[in-house]
């Protein structure tokens, strides 16, 4: 991989890495500077979720790193998101049920050695209820139940089709078993797996990753 690569990558990872940060910290911002400035935080970290995969596929970075990060500072965001906004929006403690049952679906998915891509449907789940959470914290002052019921509705019922649509995609799976014992991996390949964009674009839609890809050098 090149310098130019390298540095692309980094650029990448830092950028999802600030999700993170950021999740950890709103409950801290929503108590001491109230839900507008948390809305208004969570405006700019949602984009980084944009500019993060944009920047991976335009400069071609892609690993399974990135997408394991990117995969759980995505769930740490909305989780602790709508925790908070449970404190003004009740409704909101469906998203979190949801999102978490989604978690469940995908690690079963995992250990089946499904390998679960993200859907359409998820995408269109992720910018719904990313809209529904900053709304919610820009329009809390108008706290009724209409109003609450209404930010959250849209969300909700996305994320019940996305755990449908994961769910059916896990129970479908077809598991091939090798005879084969799978090899112990040295460190240089798991370091090749996760950070080789080459070896993500070649194996990113194969089932089975950690159990049964093995490395060709």
């Amino acid at each position: 991989m090149n310098k130019s690569k390298k540095r692309w990558m980094i650029v990448v990872n830092i950028i999802t890495l600030l999700r993170v940060i950021g999740s950890i910290i709103l409950f801290s911002i929503y108590f001491n500077f109230g839900s507008i400035t948390v809305g208004l935080i969570l405006t700019g970290l949602f984009l980084t979720d944009w500019i993060d995969g944009f920047l991976a596929r335009r400069f071609k970075v892609s690993t399974f790193f990135g997408s394991i990060m990117d995969s759980i500072s995505d769930k740490l965001m909305a989780i602790v998101s709508c925790i908070i906004l449970c404190f003004i929006n009740k409704y909101m403690i469906a998203s979190i049920i949801i999102e978490i049952l989604i978690i469940f679906v995908n690690t079963f998915a995992l250990t089946q050695k499904a390998n679960i891509k993200s859907s359409y449907i998820g995408k269109i789940k992720t910018w719904v209820l990313s809209i529904a959470i900053i709304a919610g914290f820009f329009i809390c002052k108008e706290n009724t139940n209409i109003i609450n019921l209404f930010v959250a509705l849209p969300a909700i019922i996305f994320e019940l089709i996305t755990l449908i649509d994961y769910f059916k995609k896990c129970i479908k799976v077809k598991i091939v078993i090798e005879n084969k014992k799978p090899k112990y991996k040295e460190f240089k390949e798991i370091k090749k797996m996760l950070f080789s964009p080459e070896f993500y674009e070649k194996n990113k839609n194969k089932t089975g990753l950690i159990d049964n890809i093995y490395i060709n050098e």
